[in-house]
């Protein structure tokens, strides 16, 4: 089960430059401008190659290569020239608006050297040269016109038998080159989902066009990597049983055998083994972590015998353990909305079945993201029996609720004491013959099984296509308030509105007492005494009060504060 607060891995890839690592098809990209770069090499084919009678806005082909050249995992051996800059193994389309690269509009299986309106009716040829010595196949446009303009481009595209592409340019306007003439440069599936794109409209910068520039587009036979960090997020229930799961993936094309190791913090490391087909990807989950109240670094890196790219074999993260925080299963983005309607004569509810973080703690929050403004008939959040809620005893109930805007969060103060009886469940029953709220869903990895639908009459099914977007809010210790708020002893649900001042418990200060007010990053950014401490003088946004009653750091806590001065 995910704890904490919303949060995302941190990956943290310094010292390469980005555009080396590949996309879902294991392509990148290097050019002649980065270290270890290909070369450039002009290939002059208008005396040896034939030269393509292209009009304006044409597209013609296919032409032969004399090999098999693989592209996203299928085999060519053909091509098909459009004059506005771009080849495909596909597409017939002479589209001289660019894209951004990937795009599922036509043309796809797209190979796009300078994407723009190009006219060579307007001046200048289109060449094509199937060089089957060198087993390479090369198209060229010289000198060809940019519509309505005077200027004019050389550029070319070399297919190699190995599946390498490099595109070359030899002179561009001088206006292209300080960020004229917007354009697309990159390559892209079939389908239009997947691609590796250089440059668009001039952006990024450091990707400019230049005279004597090669871009080069490849493969690699063994490269893994981690991806991301799932779990633990960038914040945990300190005492929760965490079971830490990664994302790795095979960008190579070679299948590969090969370990995964995971350390947070220092006491932390553990290694598990992964087999990933060539573009595979797979989740990985390690044994149970327990937090503290503390923060940890998160590293997860691989150790493939021979990665020929090691610079994506290290992902790096981030938590903080505290005693207060949501239980969740979703990522926080709804995929799709997920609604169910039930017979009129049948109360149809969606529920998240979750697991007790704690012995006892206090239930402050519950939390649906909808997507329309339409009320829940009920919400309630109740104890488990023998797998199914236990709707007649509940901890918390609450009649005709929704939100007043669409595509927010319903939350629920709770403010309820809880001692665990297995798991805990969140049940919203929508009106009969309703037709909303419906729900955010999340489709996306990884689906831990605890949305459900159904009602008590039915039975409660699995919903095994995503998870809802549902949190409940707990904490475990006692908290910190406001100045002259009343309660200061009982949190206030979810995190604690500072204006001027933070108050600590006014009480006298056990053996080893301390208490510091940390920033979002965990650097310490004062000390604090029982009573008011004032705050004015630091700027607006999210801080942590971390207490320690003692020298075990099992005896803190911390309670996340924004203040607003």
């Amino acid at each position: 089960m995910r704890g904490g607060a919303i949060g995302l891995a941190l990956v943290l890839l310094a010292g390469f430059a980005a555009a080396q690592w590949p996309d879902r098809g294991g392509y990148r990209w290097l050019d002649s401008d980065t270290s270890a770069g290909p070369a450039f090499d002009w290939l002059d084919i208008s005396g040896c190659g034939t030269r393509l009678l292209l009009g304006d806005d044409d597209n013609l082909g296919p032409f032969p290569l004399g090999f098999r050249f693989r592209f996203y995992g299928r085999a060519h051996d053909s091509v098909r020239v459009c004059s506005n800059g771009w080849l495909s193994f596909t597409s017939s389309s002479h589209q001289f608006h660019h894209y951004h690269i990937p795009d599922t509009r036509d043309p796809n299986s797209l190979l796009a050297a300078l994407w723009l309106d190009l006219d060579p009716e307007q001046g200048g040829a289109v060449y094509s040269h199937a060089d089957t010595v060198n087993r390479r196949f090369v198209v060229s446009w010289v000198n060809v016109a940019i519509h309505d303009t005077t200027d004019s481009c050389t550029f070319q595209v070399v297919l190699d038998s190995s599946s390498v592409i490099e595109f070359r340019y030899l002179a561009l306007p001088t206006e292209m080159q300080v960020g004229g003439y917007p354009s697309t440069v990159g390559i892209e599936d079939d389908s239009g989902l997947v691609g590796s794109e250089y440059l668009y409209d001039n952006l990024p910068v450091g990707n400019r066009l230049h005279d004597s520039l090669a871009i080069r587009f490849y493969q690699l036979e063994h490269d893994v990597g981690p991806e991301l960090i799932l779990r633990p997020w960038h914040f945990s229930l300190a005492g929760e049983s965490i079971k830490p799961l990664v994302r790795v993936w095979n960008p190579g094309t070679e299948p590969a055998t090969f370990p995964v190791e995971l350390r947070i913090g220092t006491g932390y490391d553990e290694q598990v083994s992964a087999t990933l087909g060539a573009l595979a990807d797979t989740l990985l989950q390690f044994p149970v972590w327990v937090p503290g109240e503390d923060s940890y670094p998160i590293q997860a890196f691989t150790l493939l015998a021979g990665d020929e790219f090691t610079a994506n074999d290290t992902v790096h993260g981030f938590t903080c353990g505290s005693y207060i925080g949501q239980l969740r299963y979703d990522d926080g983005d709804p995929d799709t909305w997920f609604l169910r309607n039930g017979a009129p004569t049948v109360d149809w509810a969606a529920a998240v079945r979750f697991t007790s973080p704690y012995e006892r703690f206090r239930l402050l929050r519950a939390m649906l993201f909808l997507a329309d403004t339409q009320p829940f008939e009920r919400v309630l959040v109740c104890p488990d029996s023998a797998g199914k809620p236990r709707l007649g005893s509940p901890y918390f109930t609450a009649d005709s609720v929704g939100v007043t805007e669409p595509e927010t969060w319903l939350e629920l103060g709770c403010d309820t004491a809880v001692t665990r009886e297995g798991d805990i469940w969140l049940v919203a029953f929508w009106p009969r013959r309703a037709t909303g709220p419906q729900i955010g869903d999340d489709r996306s990895e990884p689906l831990d099984g605890r949305s459900y639908f159904g009602s008590s009459l039915t039975g409660w099914i699995r919903h095994t296509a995503g998870d809802l977007l549902a949190r409940l809010v707990v904490d475990g210790r006692l908290g910190v308030g406001e100045a002259g708020a009343p309660n200061v002893n009982r949190p206030v649900p979810g995190a604690t509105i500072v204006r001027g001042e933070v108050w600590i418990e006014d009480r006298v200060p056990e053996t080893g007492y301390r208490a510091e007010l940390l920033d979002i990053s965990g650097r310490k950014v004062m000390a604090l005494v029982p009573g008011a401490n004032d705050v004015r003088h630091l700027a607006p946004g999210v801080y942590f009060v971390r207490q320690a009653s003692g020298v075990e750091r099992d005896a803190s806590s911390v309670r996340k504060v924004v203040i607003q001065n």
